[in-house]
């Protein structure tokens, strides 16, 4: 498939994880980033292989080589994320967006990857470089994170 093609195809969902880790001002540079680098390791990439995943993990990958050499979260500023409306309930959206940008790291990507993109526990895994059932672990943790810090937000 030409790169052109697989751009067309995956462009959208990659652009989507890159605006769901950083935000839109800082989705368009990962962005481009993401795919400079797809199209220098495209010769590697095992067709027989999912594409969506392989792409997902570069992106992923350089989006914590950006946070380890700024050695700040605010690398991106969590500011500049669009933001919707609280639409009611126990906890707005708003607030549910505030609570996930405060998780670890670790438990951010993988609800950012699971539950935001949507992909499976095999493809968060294989993104991640972990085993299914430490994405499962990673996301109960993530949940009982959530749930502390929606909690205290309501009392």
């Amino acid at each position: 498939m030409s790169p052109s093609a697989l751009a067309d195809q995956f462009g959208p969902t990659l652009f989507g994880l890159c605006v769901h880790l950083c935000g839109r001002r800082g989705a368009e540079d990962l962005y481009q980033e993401t795919w400079v680098r797809i199209l220098e390791k495209l010769p590697r990439y095992n067709p027989e292989r999912p594409f969506l995943p392989w792409a997902a993990k570069i992106c992923v990958n350089l989006y914590r080589d950006n946070l380890r050499r700024e050695k700040l979260r605010a690398f991106f500023p969590l500011e500049d994320r669009p933001r919707a409306e609280p639409d009611g309930g126990f906890a707005g959206k708003m607030e549910i967006e505030d609570a996930v940008d405060r998780l670890p790291e670790k438990y951010r990507i993988a609800v950012i990857l699971r539950c935001c993109e949507n992909l499976s526990e095999a493809e968060t895994a294989a993104i991640l470089g972990i085993s299914p059932g430490g994405v499962k672990s990673r996301l109960s943790r993530a949940r009982k994170l959530l749930k502390e810090a929606l909690y205290d937000e309501i009392k």
